[in-house]
């Protein structure tokens, strides 16, 4: 048997469509829960005009959208590790996914930092990797988006577009 792995969630935003909030700045995803008035109005970013709408796309980094039928197969696999909030874009629903699980699980020793004190290539510890759902690092709870080794099974069975993963390394 395998142990277990971490991924990294890419939204592939360079060919899809992605949305900006359309009363409001930027919502920044921080690892903690916002308080915010649901469903949030979004609109189409206009230098994506022309590309398709995808499983998976982006409003801003640190979070990011899924479609209304994966969220539907997301919701009960995710637990506690994400606060989906509503979107309105058009008349299609989408809900932007706030990932809520910060986890102390680098390997500080094996980890890479850049010069501004953030993470260049993280490295986790395997014992303290979460089995289950999202979750961000303490390091970088602003940008970097993992998934346990079993939100990733299910993500590969559903066959989400828009998105791709990039497996991580452990110690």
């Amino acid at each position: 048997m395998e142990g277990p792995s971490v991924y990294s969630l890419e939204v592939n935003f360079e060919n899809i469509k992605t949305f900006n909030c359309v009363s409001r700045k930027p919502i920044r995803c921080k690892g903690a829960p916002i308080e915010i008035a649901q469903p949030l109005v979004v609109e189409s970013d206009e230098e994506t005009t022309g590309l398709p709408l995808c499983d998976v796309s982006l409003v801003n980094v640190g979070s990011f959208v899924v479609s209304n039928d994966l969220y539907e197969y997301l919701r009960p696999l995710a637990g506690n590790t994400v606060q989906f909030i509503e979107l309105q874009w058009e008349n299609i629903r989408l809900w932007l996914c706030n990932v809520v699980s910060v986890v102390d699980c680098l390997d500080q020793q094996k980890s890479k930092m850049n010069p501004f004190g953030g993470v260049a290539k993280a490295v986790f510890d395997v014992t303290r990797v979460p089995e289950r759902g999202f979750f961000k690092i303490k390091e970088d709870n602003y940008t970097g988006i993992y998934l346990s080794t079993a939100m990733y099974d299910a993500l590969i069975a559903y066959e989400p577009s828009g998105v791709e993963f990039e497996e991580a390394a452990l110690t």
